[in-house]
């Protein structure tokens, strides 16, 4: 092997203390992260089991409404006849209404005049 020119360094104690501190310090944000790391793959997992699980059930869902709508019986639903003359009719009834309502505001007049 070759011959290798080692340094020393000294470092004093409260330096020492501190890169100490430093080090485990971070050791400990390491250890905070892989925790959350380890749940959030808990989480993930669980999850991906509901939404299987749920997919799942969707399917049987869809299935028992397939069958529901073979066995149950066909509804036949008219079309709507003319909305024209519909609206014609409403139209009459308001003009009915309009009518009557001065009607009876004229017989009111009256009763007034003479009262």
């Amino acid at each position: 092997m070759k011959e290798q020119n080692l340094i020393h360094v000294r470092i004093e104690s409260d330096e020492a203390m501190s890169s100490k501190k430093e080090t485990l310090s971070s050791q400990m944000s390491l250890l905070m992260i892989l925790k959350a790391i380890k749940k959030y793959k808990l989480l993930r997992a669980k999850e991906l089991k509901i939404k299987a699980d749920l997919h799942r059930k969707i399917k049987e869902i869809n299935a028992e409404i397939g069958k529901l709508q073979s066995v149950l019986p066909k509804l036949k639903i008219p079309k709507p006849v003319h909305k024209e003359k519909e609206v014609k009719n409403i139209d009459k009834k308001i003009i009915e209404d309009d009518d009557l309502e001065s009607q009876l505001q004229e017989i009111q007049d009256k009763l007034r005049a003479l009262g």
